[in-house]
């Protein structure tokens, strides 16, 4: 695999980073990931409660992991 010029350049910036520092990024993109998938269960679902919300959202997750292991990822 290739990086970019851009990556390589990201890649430096974050080793310059402290560990709190790079976990806290990891942790807000994270929750940022979340955010967009509950953007588009609703967009999909405009009437859907939040219980509703938050099991699909389990069951999307769960696939995901799923296949992560499927692939050896």
């Amino acid at each position: 695999m290739y990086l970019t010029h851009s990556e390589i350049q990201q890649l430096d910036l974050l080793k310059k980073r402290s560990p709190s520092d790079r976990f806290l990024l990891m942790s807000q993109l994270i929750n940022d990931q979340f955010e967009v998938m509950k953007a588009g269960l609703k967009y999909k679902n405009p009437n859907i409660d939040e219980k509703e919300l938050k099991q699909c959202l389990k069951s999307r997750m769960r696939k995901i992991y799923e296949n992560l292991k499927i692939t050896g990822m």
